[in-house]
């Protein structure tokens, strides 16, 4: 199964292969990174959210000091950690001295199983369970379309609900500057 992410300002529509919407993305509040999950008749499914823990150190914003959760009415179906690297390979060595380690990997405990979601080095995805893999989602930061292909049968919805986690993912490293 092919989708396709539509991104516009504020809502995200994931289409199937012949242009449908069969799920929308939307900002739950407007400055917050909690998110709605709908399907094509605008019904909540899903819901996601960046929970802050205690930090166990003190390192500020650190990815053990969070998790990233989907829930179906305030229960959470699936969690998310994610993993850092040093490898200068995957930072493309920016000589920016205050440059964040790089969020290369995330784990998800879905009904499914464990899904492993990794970056490759041109910021493009590939989900696999185990010694499976299950699909791929094209390039993030890049001017062509993206897609979320996937060799298995899944609800589009959650399918909608893995995707902002991996936007999660690949915007963790960013620095915000106040």
């Amino acid at each position: 199964m092919t989708l396709r992410i539509k991104k516009r300002f504020f809502v995200w529509y994931i289409l199937n292969e012949t242009g449908t919407v069969v799920a929308k993305i939307k900002n739950k509040k407007l400055l917050s990174p909690e998110k709605n999950v709908t399907d094509r008749n605008e019904n909540v499914i899903f819901t996601t959210d960046i929970v802050n823990l205690p930090a166990k150190e003190n390192n500020f914003n650190s990815t053990e000091t969070r998790k990233y959760v989907i829930y179906h009415k305030n229960q959470p179906v699936a969690t998310a950690t994610f993993a850092s690297t040093e490898d200068l390979k995957m930072t493309k060595e920016i000589s920016f001295a205050l440059r964040p380690p790089r969020v290369n990997e995330m784990n998800v405990e879905t009904p499914y199983g464990v899904w492993n979601i990794k970056r490759q080095l041109d910021n493009s995805l590939i989900i696999s369970n185990e010694n499976e893999v299950l699909g791929t989602i094209t390039a993030f930061f890049s001017f062509k379309k993206q897609y979320l292909d996937v060799n298995r049968k899944y609800e589009p919805a959650f399918l909608a609900g893995i995707y902002t986690l991996t936007d999660y993912m690949m915007h963790e490293d960013d620095l915000l500057i106040v």
